[in-house]
């Protein structure tokens, strides 16, 4: 499973899997280790969020008339089905010592509170230049260890002297201050612990970023240099 954690294998994986061109039992594997790992979910769906305006390209065919007559034959079944659906609901309705409202009702809240106490296992956001977006870097925020990783390509953080890659944080209210998380080395694996006022606060970020600060300034709240990448922030 290490050779899948490297970004320059499954990000080519990734985006095949989004154009439709990993086929057959490579496909099915990507599948299975996409359902096991949260990271090839969310590369794979940026992906395909970024191929989707191609599928406006495809000429237009007109379906033949064998399928129009399957679907035709399949809702009529389906309609069957929900109408004794319905006739069995009726009769069990009768034998059963509450009423049907005050079941739901129960339901319903009960339904609520599940809503409410559900929480992210952990925050995730791919990365790209924000012009030349032949790279990308994945930020995974996590709840059980605190901290948060980034995993790039070999070659993807700039190598210069007097500027040091740094992290931000953009909120989704644009009248509150960017949040500076701290900085990155080319040179090694990149890994931020957080505390839980930093966990707290992930729901209220809408992007991570990362800009070339200069280091012989004292440090900004915003950003002074280059930014060099950019993506939003998905709950997972």
């Amino acid at each position: 499973m290490k050779r899948y954690q490297n970004p320059d294998i499954f990000e080519h994986l990734a985006m095949s899997y989004a154009l439709g061109t990993l086929q057959g039992k490579a496909r099915l594997r990507f599948e299975k280790l996409m359902s096991k790992h949260l990271y090839l979910r969310a590369v794979t769906n940026a992906y395909q969020q970024q191929f989707a305006p191609l599928a406006n390209l495809i000429p237009s065919e007109t379906p033949p008339a064998r399928v129009w007559n399957a679907i035709s034959k399949e809702l009529q079944f389906s309609q069957r089905s929900t109408a004794a659906s319905a006739h069995w609901l009726t009769k069990l309705k009768d034998y059963l010592p509450w009423s049907m409202a005050a079941f739901g009702s129960i339901a319903a809240s009960v339904m609520t509170v599940l809503l409410l106490n559900t929480q992210p296992a952990a925050y995730m956001a791919a990365l790209k230049p924000p012009i030349q977006q032949d790279k990308m870097m994945l930020v995974t925020v996590y709840h059980e260890t605190m901290e948060i990783a980034f995993n790039m390509p070999s070659g993807a953080l700039p190598v210069k002297d007097d500027m040091m890659p740094t992290v931000w944080c953009i909120p989704k209210d644009s009248n509150k201050p960017l949040m500076r998380m701290g900085t990155l080395t080319a040179h090694s694996e990149n890994r931020m612990p957080i505390n839980k006022a930093t966990w707290k606060e992930m729901a209220n970020v809408s992007q991570f970023s990362i800009s070339l600060e200069p280091m012989d300034k004292p440090p900004s709240d915003k950003p002074l240099g280059e930014v060099i990448f950019n993506g939003e922030l998905a709950a997972l």
